[in-house]
């Protein structure tokens, strides 16, 4: 009897696919990993690192080693990590760095893509770069995939940091807080607050089921996209949510889970956009990747913030274009 097995090829091994490739071997889900970049060096050493730490419970016999694009031909998974971060200096307010970013990394993801799909076009393609939006719009469009295939992050870290403060907030345990962040991964993302949900009460409801000051939608906004700065700017990167949202989406990809996630993915007609704009949006994620984009209603204030953070996304594709 056959037995199916999962390979997942990770392209890029600095501090985010460090974080990766780490969850990744310990989540027991792929029976081999090849780890792809520049640094021919550092991709060996993460690689060796994670084989040495096999012999150790709870760990898998997972084979583990650094390769290059041939060895992506059969991979089921690929993460692409690859590229230059922010500058560390760079703060809420400033795009400007983000938008800098555009150009390079937009060359990159193109040139991956082509080494990718030269070998493969079954596999599901998973983006976390930045600016993220930018180069899942270029991923997705412009190498004849299947709709949903190609897929980034989009919002599901942001929107573990909304369901984290709110949690803080009503002192409770953030899995029992429902909502979504909705567009940029950026700071023109916005909380999807008429989505919010725990123990079945809404948004507007909750300062006073659980006794706490009122709590205001701009406030918290601006506190929510300043998370992922704060981490940045204290420690030079961040690594731990992203990786965490990684396997996320990789394990409802795996068992085919059909689970609701904000990722990023291309408009296909929803809210009048089709395939000229790529953000976080709820998604179904299966086998086939993004296998619907759920159109949820929005209130007025989201609506309006949703206009704006397409308007920014779009202007950095126009960068990332060139």
């Amino acid at each position: 009897m056959s037995v199916k097995t999962h390979k997942l090829a990770l392209i890029g091994a600095g501090k985010v696919g460090d974080a990766v490739l780490g969850n990744a071997m310990h989540s027991g889900l792929f029976a081999e990993v090849v780890v792809i970049d520049v640094n021919e060096d550092l991709a060996r050493g993460q690689a060796l690192d994670q084989h040495h730490a096999t012999a150790l419970p709870p760990m898998n016999n997972a084979h583990v080693f650094a390769g290059g694009y041939d060895d992506v031909a059969d991979a089921d998974i690929v993460v692409l990590t690859a590229g230059p971060s922010i500058p560390r200096t760079d703060k809420p307010a400033g795009v400007g760095a983000r938008r800098q970013l555009a150009a390079t990394n937009g060359r990159i993801v193109r040139e991956t893509m082509a080494q990718i799909t030269a070998r493969t076009r079954d596999a599901v393609v998973i983006l976390c770069s930045n600016p993220l939006d930018a180069l899942v719009h270029i991923a997705s469009t412009e190498f004849d995939l299947p709709a949903g295939q190609v897929f980034g992050t989009g919002t599901i870290l942001d929107s573990a940091r909304m369901c984290r403060v709110l949690a803080d907030r009503l002192g409770v345990d953030p899995m029992y807080v429902r909502g979504y962040m909705l567009g940029e991964h950026g700071p023109s993302g916005f909380p999807m607050f008429s989505g919010v949900n725990v123990g079945g009460v809404g948004f507007a409801g909750l300062a006073e089921l659980f006794g706490v000051d009122p709590m205001d939608r701009e406030e918290l906004t601006t506190q929510i996209n300043r998370a992922g700065f704060d981490v940045f700017n204290l420690k030079g990167w961040t690594s731990a949510g992203i990786g965490q949202s990684v396997m996320t989406i990789i394990r409802s990809v795996l068992l085919d889970e059909k689970s609701v996630y904000p990722v990023c993915t291309t408009l296909r007609g929803q809210w009048g956009h089709d395939g000229d704009v790529s953000l976080g949006v709820p998604c179904v994620v299966g086998a086939a990747g993004v296998e619907r984009i759920l159109e949820v209603p929005l209130d007025a204030w989201e609506r309006q913030r949703l206009d704006e953070t397409i308007a920014a996304i779009k202007e950095t594709i126009e960068v990332a274009a060139g």
